[in-house]
């Protein structure tokens, strides 16, 4: 998590004029979008293959990691840090009593 923290600092700085709710709920519908283009690559819907080549892991990749700063914007700017670690952790807890995880 620290690490995303980071990459959303580092947006802020890079993107001051850009840290306002709608214009982040924008990137991320925007991130979103982006990583649903890569998953139709990797489907073969359409003929992405056929004008893009293959997929790539690594765009997918880099994708899934740009929506998922995106929402960690969020949680910063809202400043819901420690409440987003506490429902992780209790999601965790009731997956693991319900023998779903180890």
């Amino acid at each position: 998590m620290e690490r995303f923290y980071k990459m959303v600092e580092g947006s802020f700085k890079r993107f001051p004029e850009g840290v306002e709710p709608f214009q982040m709920v924008t990137r991320l519908l925007e991130e979103c979008g982006e990583v649903a283009s890569e998953v139709n690559h990797f489907e073969a819907s359409g003929v992405k293959r056929l004008k893009h080549g293959e997929p790539s892991k690594d765009a997918l990749a880099g994708e899934i990691r740009q929506a998922m700063v995106a929402l960690m914007q969020i949680a910063v700017y809202y400043s819901v840090q420690e409440e987003l670690e506490k429902s992780m952790n209790e999601s965790l807890k009731r997956m693991k009593d319900e023998n779903l995880i180890d």
